[in-house]
């Protein structure tokens, strides 16, 4: 029997699970947190969720710059208001997390 001892790099860290078939949209779903005053939710490479307050087209512009870096390098934590996972122990990961920004839903008044 062999055993890994080594740390995993972050930027090579690839969730498993159900990862890849659910899109940003249907991963954000699934958690339900919207905090006050978010604008924009992204995904990071190991599946967590930033939740940000930056206008969302600064959102929009930084996710295209990332590509698949982290969104923190390229915003900011200054806008970074909530992070969250679907499953911390077994963290899934978007298909389309690299290029989607997801917005909050409109509530009615």
């Amino acid at each position: 029997m062999s055993s890994f001892t080594g740390a995993l790099p972050a930027l090579n860290y690839h969730p498993s699970g159900v990862g890849e078939a659910l899109s940003l949209d249907e991963v954000v779903d699934r958690v339900a947190e919207w905090p006050v005053g978010v604008t924009a939710v992204t995904q990071e490479a190991d599946g967590e969720l930033l939740y940000w307050d930056a206008p969302f087209e600064e959102v929009s512009r930084a996710r295209l710059r990332a590509g698949s870096g982290s969104m923190l390098r390229v915003l900011g934590i200054k806008y970074q208001i909530h992070s969250a996972y679907l499953n911390v122990n077994h963290p899934v990961r978007a298909h389309d997390w690299q290029i989607r920004v997801v917005t909050p839903p409109i509530r009615e008044q």
